[in-house]
């Protein structure tokens, strides 16, 4: 079958990517970190078992910077790249799976680029969950989900969602009218505390053997945070 995972990635411009950190870093800092979220995001993608692998890249006008991010990572020949349509999340994410599968793609996922420790092992175990079920939710800590899959298209799951609030897996939940695969919960990361917590988790993971976040660990150890919350 034909699988495809999108991830959404913004041009990592200073002042507006991570704005949620410059309570405690500076703009360049906080885009030098989700520069290193990206690069550590499109590994995962790499090393995953999707047929597909799409960089869903916003603005229109950052093809480049974006494109030129990922160029040195391995298998980065095998990224697309698409920019996202106009609209909110839901409408974005809505006609980027429906062209997916007007393409003839028959699992597709998105995630985001928030979550650089994700093993690609949970992707994975995403489209297993799609040979068996429509939807499959990824749930994060922040009440919203860091994954969402489809082995159909259903716009359903995309309407009356407060975007960027804590009710996101909630509402999306009352949109499930079907049966839905779960996944095991993650974490984003966009506050200064929780960028605290991930380097924890990152220097966790580094010494027990893993490699997940291995760009983002290393901005971290550069950055004055507060302890995790």
């Amino acid at each position: 079958m034909t699988t495809c995972v999108m991830m959404f990635v913004k041009e990592p411009t200073p002042g507006s990517v991570k704005t949620r950190l410059q309570s405690h870093l500076s703009p360049q800092e906080a885009a030098d970190l989700y520069r290193a979220f990206v690069v550590d995001s499109a590994r995962t993608l790499a090393r995953c078992n999707a047929r597909r692998k799409v960089i869903a890249y916003t603005p229109v006008s950052g093809l480049a910077a974006v494109s030129d991010l990922l160029r040195d990572i391995a298998s980065a020949e095998a990224f697309e790249f698409v920019p996202q349509p106009e609209g909110d999340l839901g409408e974005r994410m809505a006609r980027l799976f429906a062209d997916r599968f007007d393409e003839g793609v028959e699992r597709v996922i998105v995630v985001g680029s928030d979550s650089p420790s994700l093993p690609s092992s949970i992707i994975d175990q995403a489209f297993s969950l799609l040979q068996t079920h429509g939807l499959v939710l990824g749930p994060s800590t922040d009440g919203g989900y860091y994954l969402l899959g489809q082995s159909a298209p259903d716009v359903r799951i995309f309407r009356q969602i407060d975007w960027s609030t804590g009710q996101v897996l909630q509402q999306t939940l009352r949109n499930a009218v079907q049966g839905f695969g779960l996944l095991p919960p993650w974490y984003d990361v966009d506050s200064p505390a929780e960028a605290a917590f991930l380097k924890v988790h990152l220097q966790a993971i580094q010494l027990a053997g893993g490699s997940e976040g291995e760009y983002s660990l290393q901005v971290l150890n550069r950055l004055r945070l507060p302890p995790p919350s």
